[in-house]
């Protein structure tokens, strides 16, 4: 079952990520761009069997110039349920709720082999304050108000 996520549920998303991402999740370019920001509870979501957490998504509020945006991430599903569509429903309802809402964009830094089945597209105009592969940062549009991104990407 899918739900919002509520603050109650930080500790056992963390612990969840600490399982699922390892200690190396730190060094990553989208962990240090998120270091110290608060996620936007509003959009993020977790997946429930039970009491018990095994998927979460999370986004945090970012702009390109005067276009307002969400930078999704992490999205992470416990392994032992890996491979039965939890992250892709997590994916497509979040999606969903955001669409209803007045967000220009979502960006991410993934695999565009797995996010592009949602409408995610490479987009070498945008950047961020780290150095980070182009080929890795995936935008969606979500409104027609432009339809070109360009310029840096500021998380906030």
């Amino acid at each position: 079952m899918i739900r919002e996520e509520k603050k109650s549920d930080n500790k056992k998303i963390f612990l969840l990520e600490e399982v699922v991402l390892g200690p190396g999740r730190y060094a990553r370019p989208s962990f240090r761009l998120r270091e110290n920001l608060e996620h936007n509870i509003k959009y993020s979501k977790v997946y429930c069997k039970g009491q018990k957490i095994i998927g979460s998504i999370r986004y945090f509020n970012c702009k390109i110039e005067n276009n307002s945006g969400l930078m999704l991430g992490p999205l992470i599903v416990d392994q032992k349920f890996k491979g039965r569509g939890i992250g892709k429903e997590l994916v497509n309802k979040s999606i969903d709720a955001i669409n209803e809402e007045n967000i220009d964009f979502i960006i991410l830094i993934g695999e565009f082999d797995y996010y592009g089945q949602f409408g995610f597209e490479r987009n070498i105009n945008v950047y961020f304050s780290l150095n980070v592969r182009k080929e890795k940062i995936l935008l969606k549009k979500l409104s027609e108000k432009n339809s070109t991104f360009s310029g840096k990407i500021e998380l906030y």
